[in-house]
């Protein structure tokens, strides 16, 4: 074997050289700090998992996307972590549920997922971030997004965008055309993508016509100021369930205005979420220079109860290494400070 070949890692697997490894150790002290003065204790969930329970919290996808073993042990199949939130779903579920709410916990773990080589994505992503168990009202809503933005202050990062959204809407109008879950997956999907002719394809086949299509349709491209709530208000039914994510979405937005993050804000009734535990507000954080969210959250009030008995819940996760990307660059140091990745 020749030395190049004994030298190459996994196609998107991480190495932290010493230099790497300090900066990343450095900004995860700095988040911590920020998380503990919140009340937020560190959880250190499983590498492995049982396929069989933590499928119960994790999308068709997702499972799909999973790296999965035999335990020689037992002969189940184990799951590598593809995802942080549905273990500690499964965590709080199966252990902690007896304690006084609210639970403010948080981690720093790794997610092993996999992706064809020509897709260009890491396959073992480092993620950071919170979940706030127990509270159902708008203050939960904000506080996840309040901790991100201290975050990036204390980070040195001041120039960001907060694009908020409201899955439930979305699902709402979904809901009232009737069609098969699946469809309303694949639409789910599409939406996420800003796949407008997707989904008219999608729509077109499943016999839906007149202003519930357009109203669908016309999601995607809800995004700018406060206004883009007046647009969504006339295009929902006049129903409690199609209302009530706009009138909590508009809280929100003047919550987070009045703590004078409202330069950050931007609506974005197309940030749809591909996993189908979130169940209402939803939000992604943007950052100049990176081509992609340097992190995103939102509310998933059912995925607890998938394991146990139901507890709402919210809370948000940074890309690691997109944070890391961003300092160094602040530092003017682009590529000079961050993992040293395998890519085709």
């Amino acid at each position: 074997m020749n030395k190049a070949a004994r030298s190459s890692i996994p196609q998107g697997g991480a190495t932290f050289l010493p230099v790497a490894a300090e900066e990343k150790r450095a900004v995860e002290e700095i988040v911590f700090a920020v998380f503990a003065e919140r009340g937020y204790r560190e959880i250190i969930p499983p590498t492995f998992e049982y396929l069989d329970v933590l499928a119960q919290g994790l999308d068709a996808e997702l499972i799909e996307k999973s790296y999965k073993v035999v335990d020689r042990a037992t002969g189940r199949i184990l799951v590598m972590r593809p995802d942080v939130t549905a273990q500690i779903a499964r965590m709080v579920a199966m252990g902690m549920v007896d304690q006084p709410l609210p639970l403010r916990l948080c981690y720093s773990a790794n997610i092993f997922r996999y992706e064809p080589e020509h897709a260009g994505r890491d396959r073992e992503i480092f993620q950071i971030g919170i979940e706030l168990i127990g509270p159902k009202g708008t203050a939960a809503d904000v506080e996840p997004i309040m901790v991100a933005a201290e975050c990036l202050r204390r980070l040195g990062i001041t120039v960001f965008t907060i694009a908020m959204g409201q899955g439930a809407f979305f699902n709402a109008l979904l809901r009232r055309t009737g069609v098969s879950a699946s469809v309303q997956g694949r639409l789910r999907e599409a939406a996420a993508r800003k796949d407008v002719p997707r989904m008219e394809v999608l729509l077109h086949g499943a016999g839906v016509r007149g202003r519930a299509a357009k109203a669908l349709l016309a999601v995607p491209g809800l995004f700018g100021g406060y206004e883009i709530l007046e647009a969504a208000g006339r295009l929902a039914p006049r129903s409690e369930d199609c209302r009530r994510p706009l009138a909590r979405l508009r809280e929100v937005w003047e919550r987070m205005t009045a703590a004078g993050l409202g330069d950050h804000l931007l609506l974005d009734m197309g940030e749809i979420r591909r996993m189908e535990y979130y169940t209402g507000l939803v939000f992604d954080i943007y950052a100049d220079g990176l081509g992609a969210e340097v992190g995103g959250g939102g509310r998933y009030d059912h995925l607890i109860g998938r394991f146990g008995r139901e507890v709402p819940s919210t809370g948000f996760a940074f890309d690691l290494d997109r944070l890391l990307q961003l300092r160094a660059m602040q530092h003017g140091r682009a590529g000079a400070v961050g993992r040293t990745r395998k890519r085709r």
